[in-house]
């Protein structure tokens, strides 16, 4: 590629990721959107330059991750390290024309080269073309082609990269895209799409930037070029119809507390795919907060034996659904729907523990039915002792009606299942399986769980990890090298990540955040 798109985009994710390349600029009303074609599949944007209140959040952001008292600083330092190898500075070479903000976007992505291009808002054009015409000198990328197209001047490496000034951008990227971004000066824009403002117009104003996807272009040249996967696919989208899936988009924010990432998909059809998106898009469940208060990791899913139920029907259903549930039944005893599917609820996974002799956690199923439950309890002990050739073994404990102890060789702690107090569990360790059946602390009262609702605001969180204890754990393991503690600084830098959301007809919402300490 020419080193001089190289070179912008270098500076477009370092200022994207901490939005700090300098004061604000104008680009102007019309963004970088406003010369992608509207039949792009992917598009990212980014403030590269915001003001006001946006870049003081950022810059609060950026300095815990960098553990400075001056993030715009210690960026343009970051930056000027990285530029020193090609002659070039941020303040001299970059500052004097870029503008407020920077998208790139790609099509073809099932090709062998996919088409993409960056495009750069500038503040200066002149000056935008003086550093271009510098870039290209600095550069050993070449030898360069000038060509013209549509009235527009740019160069060519020999790996077909394209460089030039279209209107007051700057753009980088596959000939073709090049070529493409022209054409959208006049055409079909990214910008009027009813698809493109349909979720994009739904996300936060105040963010540093987003990213749309939309699928419906992704297989079109897998499709095109290979008949067998367009025959293929299309057996997939008769039980999975994602070219019906509307777009997606994920805002982008940062502020003093921490970073969160938003993402909304709409128009998704009725059927599978919804339980899929519903399995995924962290909705909440009131079992989350009560998991043990300990624990560092958690997870849970509403509702899985019943989302599980649809999708078995929906897949199964092409092969023969009930054949395929006689031979399970055959093959381990177990009736899909009278042992798995009639009593699973919600499900939930915990891990808790520092060190090596601490550390355990377990799985937990909301039973729905428990006389179902206790039935299919008494098959899975049997089944699992059968299957590895070690008996279960019976053991007391506190809170179970029914627990057993499966012996793991190569572990400290004996595999542990257990029924009682509405739940199955299956537990790594005693301790842990009595905490998963009634814990002396939930999680939701703990302050990781508070964590974890602060980053999300008014999602519920579905899962959290704490990175502080993930770090403790590393540590008391053994298992970091030179590589991690030259990045400890940076890690120690981050709380709780958290995730969480909603679906909701044919639209599903997710957050995804971290705090930062």
């Amino acid at each position: 590629m020419l080193r001089a798109s190289a070179l912008l985009l270098t500076c477009a994710v370092v200022a994207l990721t901490a939005a700090a390349c300098g004061e604000s600029g104008s680009g102007g009303d019309d963004g970088p959107a406003s010369l992608v074609p509207a039949s792009a599949s992917v598009y990212a944007e980014a403030e590269i330059r915001p003001e006001g209140e946006l870049r003081d959040d950022a810059l609060a952001a950026a300095g815990k991750i960098l553990r400075t008292d001056d993030a715009a600083g210690k960026l343009r330092e970051l930056i000027d390290k990285g530029l020193a190898d090609d002659g070039l500075t941020w303040e001299r070479d970059f500052a004097p024309w870029l503008g407020e903000d920077a998208g790139v976007w790609a099509g073809n992505l099932q090709a062998p080269k996919p088409s993409f291009a960056l495009i750069v808002a500038t503040k200066d054009a002149d000056a935008a073309k003086a550093a271009l015409a510098k870039f290209e000198k600095t550069s050993d990328d070449g030898p360069y082609t000038g060509r013209s197209y549509e009235g527009i001047d740019y160069r060519v490496d020999a790996e077909g990269m394209a460089v030039g000034m279209i209107d007051d951008f700057v753009v980088g990227g596959t000939e073709d895209a090049f070529k493409r971004t022209a054409d959208a000066r006049d055409g079909e824009q990214l910008v009027d799409s009813d698809r493109y403002e349909k979720v994009v117009g739904e996300l936060d104003e105040d963010r540093l930037g987003h990213v749309y996807v939309d699928g419906r272009g992704l297989f079109d040249v897998a499709l095109r070029d290979d008949p067998d996967a367009a025959r293929n696919l299309d057996r997939i989208k008769s039980i999975l119809p994602f070219d019906k899936v509307g777009p997606t988009a994920f805002s982008f924010q940062a502020d003093a507390d921490g970073l969160l990432a938003e993402g909304l998909t709409i128009g998704l059809p009725d059927g599978p795919l919804r339980e899929i998106a519903r399995l995924t898009s962290f909705g909440g469940t009131e079992l989350l907060g009560e998991l043990p208060g300990e624990s560092w990791g958690a997870w849970a899913v509403p509702k899985l034996g019943e989302s599980a139920q649809s999708l078995f029907n929906a897949f199964a259903g092409a092969f023969g659904g009930a054949a395929v549930a006689a031979q399970v039944k055959q093959a381990t005893g177990l009736d899909l729907e009278q042992d798995v599917f009639s009593w699973i609820g919600d499900v939930g996974v915990f891990v808790r523990g520092t060190d090596m002799a601490s550390l355990d956690g377990a799985l937990v199923i909301s039973a729905t039915d428990e006389d179902r439950a206790a039935t299919a309890f008494g098959k899975i002990v049997g089944l699992i002792g059968k299957e590895s050739g070690t008996p279960p073994r019976p053991v007391k404990l506190d809170g179970a009606d029914a627990a057993f102890s499966i012996a793991t060789p190569d572990a400290d702690k004996d595999v542990v299942l257990a029924r009682g107090a509405g739940r199955v569990v299956a537990a790594y360790g005693e301790e842990a399986a009595s905490a998963a059946l009634d814990p002396d602390a939930k999680l939701g009262d703990a302050d990781n769980f508070g964590a974890a609702n602060k980053v999300l605001g008014d999602v519920e969180p579905t899962f959290l990890l704490s990175i502080p204890d993930a770090i403790k754990l590393a540590d008391a393991a053994g298992g970091t090298d030179a590589e991690f503690d030259k990045a400890r600084p940076y890690l120690e830098a981050f709380g709780v990540v958290a995730g969480g959301g909603k679906s909701d007809g044919d639209r599903v919402e997710s957050s995804l955040g971290v705090t930062l300490r």
